[in-house]
């Protein structure tokens, strides 16, 4: 069972679990602390009761202020275009590995930190396009020096 309530600074809406009365909780929007009441308790179907039942007075005194919002992690921009533009020249430049190779090990790393979010997210489809081109690039790179290894092979043993 939770218990709602408006943040005592921001009043932004905090849903936290019954457990935590008589407890602070910090706000994740301004990192304010809340002392958790069972009174707090706010219906979230009434939208005309903006305000929780159980007015927090008292619960800080009157002249303390709030530490200052802190600011939200930024995440590091993504590198989409890069990668794509790796893997396409991996396309036109078959002789050397070395641009399938960084479109795919970049795509990858870039990948793990946009689902870990430390990266921004509207780069994907960039960033896994050009990570394909790359790994696919590779691997027939990969591929035809296998076959021409073999070729050799086979005609000098005939």
């Amino acid at each position: 069972m939770t218990i709602q309530f408006h943040c005592s600074h921001c009043k932004s809406a905090l849903c936290i679990d019954r457990q935590y009365v008589g407890k602070q909780v910090r706000c994740p929007q301004c990192q304010t602390l809340n002392l958790v009441k069972e009174s707090m308790q706010f219906s979230e179907n009434n939208p005309d009761q903006n305000e929780p039942t159980g007015s927090p007075k008292g619960l800080y005194p009157e002249n303390f202020q709030p530490a200052p919002a802190t600011p939200s992690r930024k995440l590091q921009p993504h590198q989409g275009g890069m990668i794509l533009t790796l893997g396409i020249v991996s396309l036109f430049c078959n002789i050397c590995l070395i641009p399938g190779i960084l479109a795919w090990m970049l795509g990858t790393q870039d990948m793990r930190k946009m689902d870990n979010g430390i990266m921004e997210s509207d780069g994907r489809g960039l960033t896994q396009a050009g990570m394909i081109i790359g790994m696919v690039m590779t691997c027939l790179f990969l591929l035809s020096v296998f076959g021409w290894i073999l070729m050799a092979m086979v005609f000098e043993i005939i």
